[in-house]
C-alpha cells in the first residue's frame, strides 16, 4: 500500500531541528578513528624528529686529522679515557654510536679501544672524557 504524500506536511523547522540535533554514531566513530590515527602518525613523527636530533653527531664540525692525532696522543701519554664518534652514519645520516675507553694502542693509521679497531680517518669526532675521581 502506497501512501499518498498529501498525508504529511512539510515542517522547515522539524527539518532544521533534525539537522542541528542528529548525530550520526557510524561518522562519529569514523572520525573518533580518523583523529586517534592522525595523532598517532604525529606522535611517531616528533618520536623520530627527536631521536634524529639526540643522535646527530654530538661535534659541531668534524675535527681535521691533525687534531684528532693531537688528543690521541694525549690520550695515550696520560693513560685517558676517550670517547669517539665515527663518521659512519645510517641513510638518515643518523650517527649510531660512539666508543668510549682507553686507546690500547696504535698501528698504522688505527687506533685499539678496548677489542674494537678504529681507522683514524674514519673518525668523525674525539674528545677527552673527564673521570670522575
Amino acid at each position: 500500500m502506497l501512501m499518498s504524500s498529501n498525508n504529511y506536511d512539510y515542517d522547515p523547522s522539524l527539518v532544521q531541528r533534525f539537522l542541528s540535533e542528529y548525530q550520526d554514531r557510524g561518522m562519529l566513530k569514523w572520525q573518533g578513528f580518523y583523529l586517534s590515527d592522525h595523532t598517532a602518525k604525529l606522535n611517531q613523527d616528533q618520536e623520530q624528529a627527536k631521536a634524529r636530533l639526540q643522535h646527530q653527531h654530538l661535534a659541531s664540525a668534524q675535527m681535521s686529522e691533525t687534531q684528532i692525532i693531537q688528543i690521541i696522543n694525549q690520550a695515550v701519554m696520560k693513560h685517558l679515557t676517550v670517547k669517539v664518534e665515527p663518521a659512519i652514519v645510517n641513510s638518515d645520516l643518523i650517527a649510531n654510536y660512539c666508543i668510549q675507553g682507553k686507546i690500547m694502542g696504535c698501528f698504522q693509521d688505527y687506533i685499539m679501544i678496548g677489542k674494537q679497531l678504529i681507522k683514524i680517518s674514519d673518525i668523525y669526532s674525539i674528545k677527552i672524557v673527564e673521570s670522575k675521581n
